[in-house]
């Protein structure tokens, strides 16, 4: 399962690579645009289409720093992540059926056929699962599910 878990943090990296390239065509679209665009006799309209274009500039430069501050805590993780008898930041788990991948919270993702759900420990499950092992019953929501393995 460790060469799994390796995917699954190669996986986490391409995804906000990808992202992260996304975001700078955006940015440098925009920038391009708010460049572009000339000023027209009607000067209100033109200051408040100005604006907007960069209210939303800065809308896309949040969404890139939260984007690279998520690679880097993976990358980190990559790096620092130890095997544990417990859950930890960069644990994978199997929660019942659940693969759980304790990192970034990015979501669902489907690494060679499986589906991965990444989140974080700060999360309300994350938060639950920290510190327990292998065969613990936890409940979360209603739901009591055993780990069945930490990797």
């Amino acid at each position: 399962m460790k060469g799994f878990k390796h995917q699954v943090f190669q996986k986490a990296i391409d995804l906000l690579e990808e992202r992260k390239s996304l975001l700078a065509n955006e940015l440098s679209s925009l920038q391009l645009s708010i460049k572009e665009e000339t000023k027209s006799s009607a000067g209100d309209k033109y200051e408040t289409g100005r604006e907007m274009m960069r209210q939303e500039i800065g809308k896309v430069e949040n969404q890139f720093k939260q984007n690279q501050q998520l690679l880097q805590e993976i990358q980190y993780l990559l790096n620092n992540s130890k095997d544990s008898e417990k859950i930890t930041e960069g644990s994978l788990l199997q929660w019942g059926e659940d693969l759980l991948f304790v990192s970034a919270s990015l979501g669902e993702l489907v690494v060679d056929g499986k589906k991965v759900f990444l989140l974080s420990k700060n999360s309300p499950l994350g938060q639950v699962l920290m510190g327990k092992a292998k065969g613990q019953e936890v409940s979360f929501r209603g739901k009591s599910k055993r780990i069945n393995e930490v990797y």
